[in-house]
């Protein structure tokens, strides 16, 4: 018998055990329910819903539609790719953004490339810490928490790093909230040089395994100094110290990024994929 439902904290103990026999392929769904529960609270934009797929009583897959409009699944049983029910799904979220392992998600693409209209797709690389290759990068250069930054200060840099990830401009509030928001755990450090921002780095996604770095970026002037290499190497100490694994994407279009992340001691682990889309 087949089934394709709504999950509810009920099952969270059933999704835990699924999602953690491939803990790294589910990062970001992990971290999500970790901190906020299977039930989605429309107030929080990494809060969902959350869908199974169980075969023979069995849970077999996860498909996961968010509030900021991205659609990410795992699934062990291709079954399931065949369903009307995701099908419409899909259609009734209307995601705007697809991503995930490659493996999982190229299967997708190509059982349902009639619903969707592809605007940018990046195919990535997923890479892991080997902490025993871990390289300690420093500079002289001071590296803070955001929040302990006059925010006044660092507008001019973030409306820069909005217009390099192409993202949509944001207003002062919004701005400030994307820094508060990452607070605890989920750190978003500056290097500082002459009290100016040029380079930045923030741990986006975790769970109790993994912490996963994003938001790698340096002003286009200030690089080849080692700027964006010593703050992913001071993000990286802080995840280890916390007894987690360091990951992160990185484009396989960037190759200067790669070389640096592999200095510091990162290595491939899968195949990712990064997609905005229009379902129609």
């Amino acid at each position: 018998m087949e089934d394709f439902k709504l999950l509810k904290n009920e099952n969270i103990d059933v999704v835990m055990d699924y999602l953690g026999r491939n803990h790294l392929d589910n990062t970001f769904i992990i971290g999500n329910i970790e901190k906020n529960g299977l039930e989605n609270n429309m107030l929080l934009k990494r809060s969902g819903d959350y869908y199974g797929y169980f075969g023979e009583g069995q849970l077999r897959g996860i498909f996961t539609f968010t509030n900021m409009g991205s659609f990410v699944c795992h699934y062990e049983d291709n079954k399931v790719l065949n369903k009307i029910v995701l099908l419409k799904a899909i259609k009734q979220y209307k995601p705007k953004y697809i991503f995930g392992m490659k493996k999982i998600i190229e299967p997708l693409w190509k059982k349902l490339d009639k619903i969707f209209k592809w605007y940018d797709y990046d195919e990535c690389y997923y890479m892991i810490l080997k902490r025993e290759k871990f390289f300690d990068f420093t500079l002289d250069k001071e590296i803070i928490s955001a929040k302990n930054y006059d925010f006044s200060k660092s507008i001019d840099f973030l409306i820069e790093v909005e217009k390099a990830f192409n993202r949509k401009p944001k207003t002062v509030n919004e701005l400030k909230n994307s820094i508060y928001e990452r607070m605890g755990e989920e750190e978003y450090l500056y290097l500082l040089d002459k009290d100016r921002i040029v380079s930045q780095g923030v741990i986006k996604t975790t769970t109790t395994k993994v912490n996963q770095i994003e938001g790698v970026y340096t002003l286009p002037k200030f690089r080849g100094n080692g700027y964006a290499k010593a703050v992913v190497s001071q993000l990286c100490k802080n995840i280890i110290t916390r007894g987690k694994t360091p990951s992160l994407i990185v484009s396989k279009s960037n190759h200067s990024a790669q070389r640096m992340y592999k200095n510091i001691g990162f290595e491939y682990y899968d195949d990712y994929i990064m997609s905005e889309i229009q379902v129609v």
